[in-house]
């Protein structure tokens, strides 16, 4: 199972790839003159650059295991996610629903606009819960990208896995801490050409490799069609995907595409409300393919193991055995023994370009949040230099974080579904608060904070919580439901507070004009 075709050669190739970034964020530090330039490239992203920036983040590494997961343990049902995805930022592109007016309103963060719509405090309590919830979610980034190296190179050993995940993360804090956005900016740039020339590679080593026969066959001769409503099924919590599924990640993932905090950051840095709104119209194709090629992968890599019983079965061992081995190991290990060597090595490197582009883009979002919407507003007036001082600190906090959250932690369910859970404890609230702020003169501070506060409770829907509930009260609820409850819940707080304590003052309307779309 752990012949390779990786050798000295790609390991040549992604050293070079590797150093490169580090040059790039020496460099990168002589155009930080002020915290705009650090946290928003100083607002001048025009709608080409935004757009790959914005492809270079979201299609991360992380993105490509997990979908490349769905796509071996449930074959083509995991395609929804896909289209659920596309159709819900090319809505957004075509509207401009929330988008323009938060691009109008000339805010860098999300919980500046909660200050500039509520209050102080609304802006403070809602920047720590999406901190939360942001570095939750990304906990198990350094674990995902670690164990396609591992197993892609034919390490077999827990200690390399660790060993390569403090590596990568020291790498992506340098270049990240020194350069801020623009060095962000730049790689990602780099990035976007490295990983989309890896994924066309990737997706023709897949269909030669397989064919459309033996691509077919899964659902015929190997028995790997996978009925998405049937209860022996699984989403990885024990219950088949069904439509209560469907609606939770419809909701989550269009949450995700008006408000998660990266793609906002992306909105916030073009030139013009205009060019924030085209960047998700045409984002919704790169956002698609993101999802959807992974998917094949992983059906490609079912059908070879499928093929081969006993190398099936060795694999189910090893996962059972082994730390470092799971399902998210099952691609990596099938593209190690059908690309050949050189070729693997470019391949590995545009997936390492995917993990940083990921990486650098979180860390600045979350520790830039943290300067602006916590310690500042509590701290008083603070210095360019010490709030960007503040934000390098607080990205190596963030990063021992994940480092530890990653080691030690073992998720319960399938990656995504681990994503999209922590994913909620924020965007169950943000999402009310934003809306309702924008399109509800009668929205109060009172239902924002409601709601806000109320995204905690997506806390529950993680693994080891649902599983302590269920014991408790004798109930047999799963993530989605505690999801769905915690998206409901947050949504009814801040319609009721809002009524029963509206704000004092008479300026409730929002402050941005309406998008003359």
């Amino acid at each position: 199972m752990y012949d390779t075709n990786f050798t000295l050669l790609d390991w040549s190739i992604v050293v070079c790839y590797l150093l490169s970034s580090i040059v790039i964020g020496l460099w990168a530090n002589r155009y930080v003159g002020n915290l705009s330039d650090y946290l928003v490239a100083g607002r001048k992203l025009r709608l080409r650059l935004a757009l790959a920036t914005m492809t270079g983040t979201e299609l991360g590494l992380v993105t490509v295991m997990y979908m490349a997961e769905l796509g071996f343990t449930q074959q083509y049902a995991s395609l929804y996610l896909a289209f659920l995805e596309a159709g819900a930022v090319l809505l957004i592109g075509l509207t401009g629903f929330v988008v323009y007016r938060l691009r109008q309103s000339s805010i860098m963060t999300i919980p500046e606009y909660y200050e500039q719509r509520y209050s102080q405090s609304v802006r403070v309590v809602g920047a720590t819960v999406m901190v939360v919830s942001g570095v939750l979610n990304m906990g198990l980034f350094l674990k995902a990208g670690s164990q396609f190296l591992t197993a892609v190179s034919g390490l077999q050993d827990e200690m390399y896995l660790k060993l390569i995940m403090t590596g990568l993360l020291l790498l992506v804090l340098f270049y990240t801490v020194l350069g801020g956005m623009v060095s962000v900016v730049i790689t990602d740039l780099i990035q976007f050409l490295i990983l989309g020339t890896g994924m066309v590679i990737v997706t023709g080593v897949v269909f030669w490799s397989i064919g459309w026969d033996g691509l077919s066959a899964i659902v015929t001769e190997q028995n790997g069609y996978y009925d998405p409503f049937h209860p022996e099924n699984n989403s990885g919590n024990g219950n088949p995907i069904g439509w209560l599924q469907i609606v939770q990640m419809a909701i989550v993932i269009g949450s995700a595409a008006l408000l998660w905090p990266t793609s906002a950051a992306r909105t916030l840095s073009c030139q013009s409300a205009e060019v924030a709104q085209k960047l998700y119209s045409l984002s919704s194709i790169s956002f698609l393919a993101r999802r959807a090629l992974p998917v094949f992968w992983g059906i490609g890599t079912f059908a070879f193991f499928a093929s081969q019983p006993e190398l099936f079965q060795e694999f189910h061992q090893a996962v059972e055995t082994n730390a470092s081995i799971t399902s998210l190991s099952a691609m990596p290990l099938f593209l190690a023994k059908v690309v050949p060597t050189g070729l693997l090595g470019l391949v590995t490197a545009g997936m390492i370009a995917a993990f940083m582009s990921t990486h650098d883009s979180y860390l600045l979002c979350w520790s830039g949040v943290i300067t602006q919407d916590i310690i500042a507003p509590i701290a008083g007036p603070m210095s360019q230099r010490s709030r960007i001082l503040t934000t390098r600190i607080s990205i190596f906090v963030i990063g021992a974080m994940l480092l530890t959250w990653g080691l030690w932690y073992e998720v319960s369910s399938d990656l995504w579904g681990y994503l999209a859970v922590t994913g909620a404890v924020y965007l169950s609230g943000a999402i009310p608060t934003v809306v309702g702020g924008l399109y509800w003169k009668r929205g109060s501070r009172a239902g924002a904070l409601a709601a806000i506060l109320g995204g905690l409770s997506g806390l529950l829907a993680m693994g080891p919580c649902v599983v302590l509930i269920n014991k408790l009260f004798a109930t047999s609820l799963n993530g989605t439901h505690l999801t769905l409850l915690t998206f409901v819940f947050s949504s009814v707080a801040y319609i009721v507070f809002s009524l029963l304590i509206p704000d004092r003052h008479a300026e409730t309307s929002p402050n941005v004009s309406v998008n003359p779309a």
